[in-house]
């Protein structure tokens, strides 16, 4: 019992320290759950991914976790945010609470904890001591990416299990063991399939250049690994195929793609490269285009090992060439942009450039830990030129960093330095211990807490059927409740929404970005169509005339698609009044124009729109007579677009996100309407009978039935079943393949 104690200890100590850590910068700074500061994180923490695991926890607690949300966007499939965001097993500790902040921190602080076990299994297995295991632990965790992206749950997963997908690699490599590598690289993938994607390439390139150009064994011997790590890498996707299976739904739901390499216009330059070799240099965000940080700063005595595992006269030359062609190769990888957007599988990702350099930053750790297993103390002295140039760097980075980073870093090369001549050699590692300790904490408490403070809101999750879509949620108590945040409520609390929506409602001027919808709702037209709750709206279903299949949206052109679409639907013309406006006042060569109108076109001219109510417009000269045409929205034409749609709408007999039962009539020459996102996962039934739906506007759900009136049910349903049942023989097979392997090794001891 004390045996089996003592080697828990180790892994226990170094958890509790990391969390200890964590939360004392919390206490320090005043952070919810110890001060005013309530969020923690920024800007996506706060809109995405903390109401999503609320939503999503609080959904499971009272069984209302449905398939289809109609709570963001237009609608969205559940199955992309389980898929991108909440797959981690981890997430359900937030079960154990009731606040959506402390259900987040839950998951940061456990994914943490386990972090700083797996680099203690990891330093351990490798042969490190418990003070090696230690400094890895806290370097490692604590470096620059964790600093950067610790909000970003999502991805916390694949840096934890990193160094297990390492050990395992290693092993197979070396010994043929592939279940460790089996599990690693299912979990990884499972948990953040974009994060993995990296992982995986990663995996590859190591396994080529490790089996094939530096272990020294037959060829006969390589190619046998190779087959092993082919069936291991087949084996830990056949364990997710029912993961696969949802990323297959979800492409066909959203139609996610790949962007094109050509839109990288970001570039890492000499100076930021040397920059973020030190701590405290944490920058998320780049423009469009622009420079761009890859956040690869571990501990300085980190940073320093890994210089001198280069001069330790221990390292065989072999070994250091062929670490230095790694480094090289990292390197390279860093600066190109190219690399960088196979590495993001295939995207140009603003602002989060190089998300996957933990894996960088672990091959740097391993490289520490051989170091301190060959540490040889009459090499130390020829750290004495390293730091000096090391120093002299940070001297000549100074425009470039923050004073406080700055001092930092120099104070710190300095005591290392002072280290080195340091006479009791017996204390010197509790010293090391105490600087590595000092630095984490300093840089840590100046990056990590936000210091952003949001009104607390009175979170008590309801749940009960809303059947139109809202205005403004900071309004709303029902999605106060649901989503804990302040948002427009076609802002989309996840990344992504189904693309061609996103396309449809811009050509119909509704503001949406790349990959979301946001932007209050002024266009009273796109409300009314879109069963936005408002003084006239409609239900999500209803009668339009059938010429709607004929609309086609142009790009670029707001005022004619509207003025098309109204047709095509209800045969009403002239939507549109005209006015002329006086301008009021001329400034700076500037003409200024007062609207009292939320929404409105221009008729002509070079104009520059200032947006709000009360909207000024500007011209610089060439305005005729200081006039100005512009087109709004006719408020009896609205009112009649209303009647005419309101008509025939859907009379609701059972209503839920997913599950929507009702009656409706429709006229000769009309066919049903829905604004919801078309999705083959819905199947839809009339009068009892399956019927094909159409695809609408290129994005929506539309119904072809005869005159009359017609009982409905739509469903939304996704068959998962053959992935299920892939994923569980083969996770079976797995451990009937450790219990065979177990016995097998009882029978050879019991021989022995």
């Amino acid at each position: 019992m004390k045996y089996k104690l003592k080697n828990i200890m180790p892994y226990l100590v170094n958890g509790l320290i990391v969390t200890g850590i964590f939360c004392l910068i919390l206490f320090i700074s005043q952070s919810f759950p110890f001060g005013q500061k309530l969020t923690l994180g920024k800007s996506d923490a706060i809109f995405q991914y903390k109401p999503m695991l609320y939503n999503f926890i609080m959904r499971l607690k009272t069984g209302t976790l449905y398939p289809f949300t109609f709570n963001n966007g237009l609608g969205n499939s559940f199955y992309f945010n389980f898929a991108y965001y909440l797959t981690s097993p981890i997430n359900l500790v937030a079960l154990l609470f009731k606040n959506p902040d402390v259900m987040y921190l839950s998951v940061i602080v456990v994914k943490m904890f386990i972090t700083a076990i797996i680099c203690t299994f990891y330093t351990r297995k490798k042969g490190g001591s418990n003070l090696t295991s230690l400094i890895v632990t806290l370097s490692y965790v604590f470096s620059s990416w964790f600093i950067v992206y610790y909000y970003n749950i999502m991805w916390l997963d694949t840096f934890m299990i990193f160094p297990l997908v390492q050990y395992g690699l290693e092993e197979l490599i070396s010994k043929n063991k592939v279940a460790i590598f089996i599990f690693a690289l299912a979990y990884c993938f499972y948990t953040n399939f974009l994060l993995a994607f990296a992982v995986i390439v990663y995996v590859l390139v190591y396994f080529i250049i490790r089996n094939f150009f530096y272990d020294q064994k037959s060829w006969k011997d390589k190619f046998k690994t190779l087959g092993i790590f082919l069936l291991a890498f087949i084996w830990s996707f056949l364990i997710i195929a029912f993961f696969f299976n949802i990323l297959v739904v979800v492409k066909r739901q959203m139609g996610l793609g790949f962007s094109n390499s050509n839109d990288s216009n970001y570039f890492l330059s000499t100076v930021n490269f040397f920059k973020s070799l030190f701590y405290g240099n944490n920058i998320l965000n780049i423009n469009f285009s622009g420079e761009t940080f890859p956040n690869i700063a571990v501990n300085t005595f980190i940073l320093l090992n890994i210089i001198f595992y280069f001069l330790n006269s221990k390292i065989k030359p072999r070994d250091k060439a062929f670490v230095f062609i790694g480094l090289s190769l990292v390197i390279d990888c860093l600066f190109s942009t190219k690399m960088d957007y196979v590495m993001n599988f295939f995207h140009n990702v603003i602002g989060l450039t190089y998300r996957y350099v933990f894996i960088f930053i672990f091959l740097g750790i391993i490289l520490f830990i051989k170091n301190m297993q060959n540490y040889d103390q009459k090499d130390l002295k020829k750290m004495i030129p390293v730091i000096g140039i090391l120093m002299l760097v940070v001297i000549l980075l100074r425009k470039r960093m923050e004073f406080k980073i700055w001092i930092i870093n120099l104070v710190f090369l300095l005591l290392f330095l002072m280290l080195i001549f340091f006479k009791e050699k017996k204390y010197s590692k509790y010293v090391v211990l105490l600087l590595v300790f000092s630095q984490t904490l300093i840089i840590s408490y100046l990056a990590i807490p936000a210091d952003i403070s949001f009104e607390k809101i009175n979170t008590n999750f309801i749940e009960e059927p809303i059947k139109y879509r809202l205005n403004t949620i900071g309004k709303n108590d029902y999605l106060n409740k649901n989503l804990y945040t302040n948002q427009d409520v076609t802002y989309s609390f996840t990344s992504m929404t189904y693309n061609k929506v996103l396309a449809m409602v811009k050509k119909l001027g509704f503001n949406s970005g790349g990959n979301g919808m946001h932007g209050n709702i002024y266009n009273d037209l796109f409300s009314l169509i879109f069963n936005v709750k408002n003084d006239l709206y409609l239900e999500k279903i209803y009668a339009v005339n059938k010429d709607i299949t004929k609309t086609i949206l142009l790009v670029d052109d707001v005022k004619n698609n509207t003025e098309d679409l109204i047709y095509k639907m209800t045969g009403i013309k002239d939507i549109y009044r005209e006015e002329v406006l006086e301008a009021n006042r001329l400034d700076d060569d500037n003409y200024y124009f007062d609207i009292d109108k939320h929404y409105y076109f221009v008729k002509d001219g070079d104009i520059t729109l200032l947006k709000g109510l009360g909207t000024a417009i500007k011209k610089r000269d060439n305005i005729e007579n200081n006039k100005l045409i512009i087109y709004t929205l006719d408020e009896n034409k609205l009112k009649e677009i209303y009647d005419k749609l309101s008509k025939n709408q859907i009379k609701y007999s059972y209503y839920r996100d997913d599950l929507i039962k009702g009656t409706i009539e429709v006229d000769e020459g009309e066919l049903i309407f829905t604004s919801i996102p078309y999705d083959k996962s819905w199947q839809v039934k009339v009068d009892g009978r399956d019927v094909q739906t159409v695809e609408l506007l290129d994005s929506l759900l539309g119904i072809e039935v005869d005159e009359g009136k017609h009982e409905i049910i739509l469903e939304y349903k996704c068959d998962f079943q053959k992935g299920i049942i892939i994923s569980l023989v083969s996770f079976i097979s797995l451990i009937g393949y450790l219990i065979f392997k177990s016995f097998k090794s009882l029978r050879v001891a019991k021989i022995k």
